[in-house]
């Protein structure tokens, strides 16, 4: 098969499925530093499907509070505008992601649960590793691979020679999809971002996160730290998370570029994070079915 052309993949993109609106309105309100909370509960208040996710999140035992939350306005001021933030994106990539992708061996539901175990885990390094805004890292593992959703079909269809070629010259299925399909999903993904106006920062850890050490040097050192942990996020969510589809097999940890942002992996390191984040997989459970029960109403 020839490989794609950019004309094909946006084609692909515009196929996309309509976001929730308001969802989106409310994203970009937040990246205004003009936006208050009462602003924030209005628009929210527009839309009752919405409204009720929100709800329930702030609800579930993820999010840990100790009152029982019942009304926008309540949310919003408990919450805080960084975790308001990633519940929001939380919303938009579960009707993004949750759909077969068969060309990655994932049936329905697979993706959005993978992704949002990511999530949780590039969360729980970010606070490990002192990151300035951990939910930025949540929101990043959240959103990282939606490029799966838009090549999904040209993997399938190519698959054989993607695995070969991987088991031939000793390459990542990333590199593989690029060198057989003419693009990757990362690529893709980015385009995806753009199409959405994703802030930057999101836009480079779709970019990035299976290759930190390809960071740009212009990056500022948080953002670049950010993304590595995400990284690893997405390694460790291939080892011991759920939905990782036929190419978490083969995904390659980039110890070096880990250890350029700080992150000291050598010795018990790995071994006492995966344990703490076997321990988190059932709040990513309840999680996962508090978003399914809202996403009924």
């Amino acid at each position: 098969m020839p490989k794609v052309t950019l004309q094909e993949i946006i084609g692909k993109v515009e196929q996309l499925p309509q976001l929730p609106q308001v969802a989106l309105r409310v994203s970009r309100m937040m990246e205004e530093s003009a936006t208050n909370a009462e602003k924030l509960s209005d628009v929210i208040r527009l839309d009752p499907s919405f409204t009720s996710q929100v709800l329930r999140l702030c609800n579930s035992a993820a999010y840990g509070f100790s009152r029982r939350i019942s009304t926008v306005k309540e949310a919003v001021a408990i919450l805080g505008h960084s975790t308001l933030k990633s519940m929001v994106y939380t919303i938009i990539a579960k009707v993004a992601l949750d759909r077969p992708v068969p060309g990655y061996s994932l049936s329905e539901g697979d993706l959005w649960y993978n992704a949002l175990t990511c999530a949780v885990y590039a969360k729980h390094i970010g606070h490990r590793e002192r990151l300035p805004d951990p939910e930025v890292a949540f929101t990043g593992g959240l959103l990282r691979d939606i490029g799966k959703i838009v090549l999904g079909d040209f993997v399938g269809a190519n698959y054989a020679e993607i695995e070969a070629l991987t088991t031939k010259e000793r390459i990542d299925f990333l590199d593989a999809e690029e060198r057989v399909i003419g693009f990757n999903h990362s690529i893709v993904g980015t385009r995806v971002a753009e199409k959405w106006n994703l802030p930057p920062v999101l836009v480079n850890v779709i970019r990035h996160h299976h290759k930190p050490v390809k960071l740009p040097p212009t990056l500022p050192p948080a953002e670049a730290k950010m993304i590595s942990i995400v990284h690893l996020a997405d390694a460790l969510t291939s080892m011991v998370g759920k939905g990782a589809g036929n190419d978490g097999l083969m995904y390659c940890l980039d110890a070096d570029a880990l250890m350029r942002v700080g992150i000291n992996i050598q010795g018990d390191y790995l071994e006492r994070l995966i344990g703490e984040l076997v321990d988190l997989n059932p709040i990513i459970k309840d999680l996962a079915e508090s978003m399914s029960i809202a996403g009924d109403n």
